[in-house]
């Protein structure tokens, strides 16, 4: 594929495909643990142009975003009631949604923002962690990863520097009885059955089966068992996983010596800063949602907001005299490009 315009997203699908080939998967996704923000929205849109200039270039390509349903609560987020920290250590899906209008707490962030995808013009193929999980469709690579326990445990220390316990391995089971996949330990695993004898911190033991999806990889591992699990051969994320010894770098050690996979072409993207309020966050509050934006803004402006820099180039919005001149810059460009 030539680049005649030399736009970033023709650039990354020309390389994409003289390294990869023809068949290729972008895949994009998110925790839903809290408001999804525009600073979100930016790595989904990246995926989206990649995989528009891939079918341009004359890839068979394919778009799929992954919630990761099955992760955690890790705290009572300052928008949750302090009667949420029951559910801390317990998997998104398995919690309440706080305003009962959900079937869980998960459905109740994702759904706005997958409407805000549509309102977009995005249309990937959605996947919920915890139902890949419970179809079987990360079973092998579990199991090659419990199998690969030690060498697992070398990457993770040698890449980042810290101590993995003896005890440590690479899956969470979930408690059948109080639910937690923070608060269990493994005690044995069958491969052969796809079994692991565990307990809990609550008192319970027993036994799960992991192809049945009682349980998770934690994210390290489940980022590359993922690309395998999927087929992925692109995905943007944001650079915070990009440093040494980050997510994608063990991620990829992980993918290629483990479960024999190259891992995907990486799109580094920074973040989106609310002006005078720094980088945007769920977790601090410093954030607007896609919806919000979209209540505001036409879509075609967001993508514009979001398209018309680099991905490696942070983006400073401002919600007020700022977004006058957002929307007169996209205008500008409409007129130009029409009048051609």
């Amino acid at each position: 594929m030539g680049t005649k315009t030399g736009y970033w997203a023709d650039n990354i699908a020309g390389r994409v495909i003289k390294n990869r080939g023809l068949k290729q998967v972008v895949a994009t996704g998110i925790t839903p643990s809290g408001p999804i923000h525009l600073g979100n929205l930016r790595e989904v849109v990246t995926a989206d142009a990649s995989f528009r200039a891939l079918k341009e270039g004359g890839a068979e390509a394919s778009l799929i975003y992954v919630a990761d349903t099955s992760d955690p609560l890790r705290r009572v987020y300052p928008f949750l009631p302090s009667s949420y920290e029951e559910y801390v250590g317990k998997p998104l899906y398995r919690i309440p949604d706080p305003d009962g209008c959900c079937e869980n707490y998960a459905e109740h962030f994702l759904k706005p923002f997958l409407n805000a995808l549509g309102s977009l013009g995005v249309t990937p193929t959605i996947y919920r962690a915890h139902e890949l999980y419970r179809e079987g469709i990360y079973t092998e690579v579990i199991s090659e990863a419990l199998v690969n326990r030690d060498k697992i445990a070398s990457i993770l220390k040698e890449k980042t520097g810290r101590d993995i316990s003896e005890d440590w391995m690479p899956f969470n089971v979930e408690c059948q009885v109080c639910e937690s996949v923070t608060d269990t330990r493994i005690v044995q695993v069958d491969v052969s059955s796809h079994t692991i004898d565990y307990t809990c911190e609550c008192g319970h033991k027993g036994v799960a089966d992991y192809g049945k999806g009682m349980g998770k990889l934690p994210w390290r591992i489940d980022w590359p068992a993922r690309w395998k699990a999927l087929g992925v051969t692109v995905e943007p994320f944001g650079k915070d996983h990009a440093t040494a010894g980050g997510s994608y770098d063990t991620g990829s050690e992980i993918s290629r010596e483990v479960f024999g996979y190259e891992p995907p072409s990486p799109i580094v993207y920074e973040w989106i800063y609310l002006k005078g309020k720094g980088a945007m966050a769920s977790s601090t509050g410093v954030a607007i949602s896609a919806q919000e934006m979209l209540d505001i803004v036409p879509p075609e402006v967001v993508r514009f907001l979001i398209l018309r820099v680099r991905p490696e180039k942070h983006i400073e919005f401002d919600p007020g005299s700022g977004l006058l001149q957002l929307i007169d810059e996209y205008q500008g460009v409409e007129r130009s490009y029409f009048a051609r």
